[in-house]
């Protein structure tokens, strides 16, 4: 057994140690260029497809791979505008693959719209992808979820613990019976505005439970620091604990945004750097070599 570790030094990311984000340049697709490739692949009877986008150059094998679960509603093309994190894959540092749902929706066991009508089985979708994209288990491999993707992003942190190294959830609830029951690398975005997701109990949201009570739930489960650091960047705030097994959960609070995936305004950073920074500091597991 030998550890694996990410080694990923970034332009997106100025010094955490001093508190702050600025300096950010990011570098366009004129001066770095990618290219995006749709594949299909079986799951039982069904056909599914995915798009890879990555780098024209080729990739360090330290470089990650990043799943992105997209929200209810939305294409994948409208999903990669949405989420704006193409700049990783032009500055050369990962490589994004977007997973295409059934019906515009994700099952995430219990929830959402079309997919959980048909009972689509996108837990084993992603369950035989992961090595589908990444043979042997040989890069880090992390999932990012948005809304009705977190959820499904969550499922798979309570039912296949071992599948990523780290799990990313904007704007997101569990569905009941979630447990995360294993360590791992867990960040979390949330809104004091949000209305879908309530920040805490007795303020209206449409799911449940509120971030706050979720975020004890994951601090308990993953079995974390009692306090966590703090350090305020504009008008978010990033908690971070650390957790059995040397993991690390982030709780990422914004003070607006409501249920938006967070854009950057002034001295608050959106979402990219600050997951560039989580999946740059969390070790992912070992592998055999």
């Amino acid at each position: 057994m030998m550890g694996r570790f990410l080694m990923l030094i970034t332009a997106f990311v100025a010094v955490l140690g001093g508190g702050t984000f600025a300096g950010v340049h990011i570098i366009s697709a004129v001066e770095r260029q990618s290219t995006t490739t749709t594949y299909s692949m079986k799951v039982g009877s069904v056909t599914r497809q995915y798009e890879v986008i990555a780098p024209t150059a080729t990739l360090s094998k330290s470089a990650p791979i990043v799943v992105v679960l997209g929200g209810a509603d939305s294409t994948t093309s409208n999903e990669i505008a949405r989420d704006e994190f193409l700049p990783a894959v032009n500055d050369d540092k990962a490589e994004l693959v977007y997973p295409v749902e059934i019906d515009k929706s994700w099952n995430a066991i219990g929830c959402c719209d079309g997919a959980a009508k048909e009972n689509v089985n996108d837990v084993g979708f992603i369950e035989a992808l992961v090595p589908k994209i990444d043979p042997g288990h040989t890069r880090p491999v992390y999932v990012i979820g948005y809304s009705n993707g977190g959820r499904l992003a969550y499922r798979l942190a309570c039912t296949d613990p071992t599948l990523f190294d780290g799990t990313v959830a904007l704007k997101a609830d569990p569905m009941p019976g979630c447990v995360v029951t294993k360590p791992q690398n867990i960040l979390v975005f949330s809104s004091l505005n949000d209305k879908f997701v309530p920040y805490k109990p007795g303020e209206k949201g449409e799911e449940s439970p509120p971030a706050t009570v979720q975020i004890a739930r994951l601090q308990a489960d993953l079995k974390c620091s009692s306090k966590p650091t703090v350090a305020k960047h504009g008008t978010m705030s990033l908690s971070t604990w650390s957790c059995a097994g040397g993991k690390t959960l982030e709780w990422a609070l914004y003070q607006t945004g409501g249920h938006d995936i967070p854009d950057p305004d002034g001295s608050t950073p959106g979402a990219l750097p600050l997951i560039l920074s989580f999946i740059a500091t969390t070790t992912p597991a070992p592998v055999s070599g």
